[in-house]
């Protein structure tokens, strides 16, 4: 067996490739992490409105957009909920933000890339008010998403569904990697 027909085996090392799938698979994982980002960048932009706040749009793509590539890598809990296409059932608005919150991690990770990048080599400041705002809108965003799921064309459901999935996914391997290095 060459080292082409080697199998991958899962766990950190996958990391780097894992990054990018969501922008590499094509077509509809790319169209779920631009609507995921066009979401997140929109309810971030809310909650600065509500606060008062200035706008940021550029920053607010920038940070999720670098945050898509580790929603399944630094997903701590369970994995992410599915999505509910059913227009009639019911919105449990605790349950979805708490699907939302999953996402903080990741969200900490995508400011921390886009201010090393803005300032350079030192450590970000995480007491701020647009680190406050980002991590209200990463809660609020989820529940938002899955009120509207139902009413969105199939191509854009499907686009969500797989970002999902390849979050989850991203998150078994790591949960293997985790439970096979306990086993040793």
């Amino acid at each position: 067996m060459g080292d082409k027909d080697k199998a991958i085996e899962p766990g950190y090392t996958n990391t780097v490739w894992n990054v990018l799938k969501p922008f590499t698979m094509g077509g509809k994982s790319i169209m779920g992490a631009a609507e995921y980002i066009a979401i997140e960048t929109a309810v971030g932009q809310i909650v600065r409105r509500v606060m008062k706040a200035p706008y940021n749009v550029a920053d607010s793509i920038e940070l999720h957009t670098y945050s898509v590539p580790f929603l399944g890598q630094v997903n701590f809990g369970e994995p992410f909920a599915p999505y509910n296409p059913d227009s009639k059932a019911t919105l449990e608005l605790v349950d979805e933000a708490t699907e939302g919150a999953k996402a903080i991690p990741s969200a900490i990770v995508g400011y921390t890339a886009m201010k090393l990048r803005q300032d350079g080599i030192k450590v970000p400041s995480y007491a701020n008010r647009d680190f406050l705002y980002m991590l209200v809108g990463k809660v609020l965003s989820r529940p938002l998403t899955a009120f509207v799921f139902s009413s969105l064309p199939d191509d854009f459901q499907t686009g969500l569904i797989v970002l999902n999935s390849l979050a989850n996914r991203q998150k078994a391997v790591i949960d293997n990697a985790k439970e096979q290095k306990r086993e040793k």
